[in-house]
């Protein structure tokens, strides 16, 4: 199910809904890298087929939801 991408939240996860913790939305212009450029975080194909098409590259995905499904 698609979604109008002006009703995406990029500080919620669209898988869960909850708060994604994105540094890169919240700490803009800050040098501090945001959690998910951390080694033990992983992005599978699986996962990131789970998105609908309109909150690819508009929401990032969470801590939780990525842990879980790596």
């Amino acid at each position: 199910m698609n979604t109008h991408p002006d009703s995406i939240d990029p500080a919620v996860c669209p898988l869960c809904k909850q708060s994604n913790q994105c540094g890169n939305i919240s700490s803009c212009g800050s040098d501090t890298p945001c959690w998910c450029s951390s080694p033990e975080i992983t992005f599978t194909e699986s996962l990131l087929n789970q998105l609908s098409d309109d909150a690819r590259g508009t929401a990032c995905i969470c801590k939780s939801c990525a842990l879980a499904n790596s």
